[in-house]
């Protein structure tokens, strides 16, 4: 056990998320022999094969799942604590960033994040993931950077900062055949609504916002995801209700209008959010004003 030092921490890690020694040595800079070597260390260490190889790349063994939220957590630990010194270079940097949003984050904040990242650190990679259920434990271990959205769910000792307030707005197809450029209370209660199931967003909440007011929709048909809805409402007579710059992207590509709720709602906030241990890290101050930079202008 005496041999085994943070290198070989990191070698596991990178073999566990990748699920490939090539990956493996390209994501810490090293050759594929270093990889694996360092994984022949650890199998004699611990008595046990710690990956197979699969069919989607190398497999995990009972033991490699136990030992990943360990080795994770402490290497997060320990590159926090050494990042408190150490200056951040993005010109040169070829750090990974992950980053957790809905789909309907995915598709109004990456394309401005990854120009911005073009220009000012053009060798990083970044990773985007759905909001995971267990969001805040991703970003405590490790395993996330930042999650971005209105995610009223999470708590100290998560940090956030406010990129934008933003409402919701009705689209619809431009030729809807019952509601033309203005919707009154009644149209909008007795037309048919598709409701996009987000449970790890904020976005379920104007439900309650609109129960509250007693205006209970006609919801039809719901969907796992924002993506699809172009294509639902264009030819159809539904209607959605969507954050006002995401229907507004929708409305550009064709087909499609946004109207005005007939109903007052409150604003939400769309926030980042990252862990209070973060606050070490050179590197993530960076990302964090990066971001605000970028998103605080949409």
């Amino acid at each position: 056990m005496s041999h085994l030092d943070l290198n070989l921490v990191r070698v596991f890690v990178a073999i566990y998320e990748t699920r490939s020694v090539t990956q493996a040595a390209e994501r810490l800079d090293v050759t594929q022999p270093t990889i694996s070597y360092g994984l022949a260390k650890l199998r004699k260490v611990y008595a046990d094969r710690l990956f197979m190889r699969g069919s989607d790349g190398l497999m995990p063994t009972s033991l490699a799942e136990q030992l990943f939220e360990r080795y994770r957590e402490a290497l997060t630990t320990v590159e926090s604590t050494l990042e408190q010194n150490i200056a951040f270079d993005p010109l040169r940097s070829t750090r990974r960033f992950r980053l957790a949003m809905s789909d309907i984050g995915v598709l109004y904040f990456v394309p401005p994040l990854l120009r911005r990242f073009q220009e000012s650190a053009p060798h990083i990679e970044i990773d985007i993931v759905q909001i995971p259920d267990a969001l805040g434990e991703d970003l405590s271990v490790g395993r996330l950077d930042m999650a971005i959205g209105n995610i009223p769910a999470l708590a100290s000792p998560m940090h956030s900062v406010l990129l934008f307030r933003e409402h919701y707005v009705c689209l619809m197809s431009a030729n809807h055949p019952t509601i033309g450029e203005r919707m009154s209370l009644k149209e909008f209660s007795s037309a048919r609504h598709v409701m996009v199931s987000s449970p790890r967003s904020g976005h379920f909440l104007i439900e309650e916002a609109l129960a509250e007011r007693g205006i209970n929709r006609n919801i039809v048909a719901r969907v796992p995801q924002f993506t699809v809805l172009p294509q639902l409402l264009s030819q159809s007579d539904l209607l959605v209700l969507l954050p006002s710059r995401v229907a507004s992207l929708y409305v550009l590509q064709g087909g499609l209008k946004a109207l005005p709720l007939p109903v007052p709602l409150p604003d939400f906030q769309v926030q980042a959010h990252w862990h209070a241990r973060q606050e070490y890290s050179a590197a993530h101050r960076w990302l964090v004003e990066e971001i605000v930079q970028t998103l605080g202008k949409l």
